[in-house]
């Protein structure tokens, strides 16, 4: 199949929506740990945020209130950086998803301006705290050498280097990226499943 205008779009909408939905998901989490962090039950967070990755409001179903004083740094410029950050490593796992279907119709080339799109809409590796970039992951899958994990060590990078209220050690920011250690991998594997299904759709 030939990839258009409207395709590539739509690709992009869809990684570029589950950035932000996960970017959403931190403050969240964020938001509960303060409120009463010996009686959270996470448990909703995951499984709302999981049932549509690619919908930057579903947890507003929730009823928690999520504002800036609530979020304290995070509401700050500074870390609005990190969900273009996320959206530069689920951009940066497209050459993977060959391996995620049994043919699959993206092509190098086709990813090359997916990323070129990506970035143009914002996704972006600020201060260069992700270690991957896309030659390497083209390399990597071309040669067919396993997939590195797929995990949030980066983001502990940038709050630790980043980060002010954030990189303190306490119960809160501690549950913060204990959940998001999680929420990374669980994110891309959902995401990875809502591409293929759409792929496939296209190829009928």
């Amino acid at each position: 199949m030939e990839f258009e205008f409207k395709e590539r779009t739509i690709l992009t909408e869809m990684i570029e929506s589950t950035a932000q939905s996960l970017f959403n998901t931190m403050k969240y989490i964020y938001v509960i740990s303060g409120s009463d962090f010996y009686n959270i039950n996470c448990k909703d967070i995951f499984k709302v945020a999981l049932s549509d990755v690619t919908n930057p409001d579903v947890l507003e179903n929730l009823g928690i209130q999520v504002s800036d004083s609530k979020i304290g740094e995070m509401a700050s410029d500074e870390f609005k950086r990190v969900k273009s950050m996320i959206h530069y490593i689920f951009v940066l796992r497209l050459p993977f998803l060959r391996r995620a279907m049994e043919f699959c119709p993206l092509k190098e080339t086709h990813i090359k301006d997916l990323y070129a799109l990506a970035v143009k809409r914002g996704a972006e590796n600020y201060g260069e705290i992700i270690e991957e970039d896309l030659k390497t992951m083209l390399k990597i899958a071309r040669n067919r050498q396993p997939e590195p994990a797929f995990d949030g060590e980066w983001f502990r990078r940038w709050i630790y280097t980043r980060g002010k209220e954030l990189s303190v050690i306490n119960n809160r920011n501690m549950f913060l990226l204990g959940c998001m250690d999680a929420m990374f991998p669980l994110y891309y594997s959902a995401l990875t499943e809502k591409l293929t299904t759409l792929l496939l759709k296209w190829q009928e």
